[in-house]
């Protein structure tokens, strides 16, 4: 066996794999700008961008303008947002109108969406009761959560601030827990949208 022979081929070999491995290096490889932090840190933002943010918006809510009402869809916004005000704002679908107009208008519930026309609509004249009032109990009313206005519970609307029964609901409660949490909801609202009608 020639040792002379097996030797050239392998440094031919070290030589050609040296040759490729430079080969991808304009201003050569062993420049110490292209291993330094700085522009490695660049290369990572460029080929991994930060995630973009974004407002998420539920789905589940119902409100009453003007008498249309709508309910909302669930999706997601970038933000900051730089289009049209439509592109820019939580989608929102108009399901029905109110023949006598909201019962309150603008107040954003968690709703089921075969509830909302019915329930965030102002009652008819013709309409028949969906709730009464009852008599001061000395028991304390049920607790209400944080921030909540009226909240129903078992066919009781409970006056959060007054901690007390202001209503009972005929038919009972449009869901379990059912709550108004706006400040500008007056209570026969308040009973019009918690009473199922």
């Amino acid at each position: 066996m020639n040792i002379e022979a097996s030797c050239g081929a392998g440094v031919h070999f070290t030589a050609v794999l040296l040759a490729l491995s430079h080969s991808g290096c304009e201003h050569g490889c062993d420049t110490p700008e292209l291993w330094s932090r700085p522009a490695w840190e660049e290369r990572q933002a460029v080929s991994n961008p930060p995630p973009m943010n974004v407002t998420d918006c539920p789905d589940g809510l119902g409100r009453c303008d003007e008498g249309l009402v709508s309910v909302s869809r669930l999706g997601s916004l970038r933000s900051p947002c730089h289009g049209p005000t439509d592109e820019c704002s939580c989608p929102w679908e108009r399901i029905g109108s109110c023949p006598n107009g909201c019962a309150a208008e603008g107040v954003e519930v968690v709703i089921e969406r075969e509830h909302a026309a019915p329930q965030l609509c102002a009652p008819t004249a013709s309409a028949p009761p969906f709730s009464r009032t009852v008599a001061p109990d000395p028991a304390p009313a049920p607790d209400c959560e944080e921030g909540q206005r009226y909240r129903c519970i078992d066919s009781l609307v409970i006056d959060c601030d007054a901690r007390a029964a202001g209503a009972r609901c005929i038919r009972g409660c449009v869901a379990p827990g059912a709550s108004v949490d706006d400040d500008g909801a007056r209570r026969e609202a308040a009973f019009a949208i918690l009473c199922l009608r």
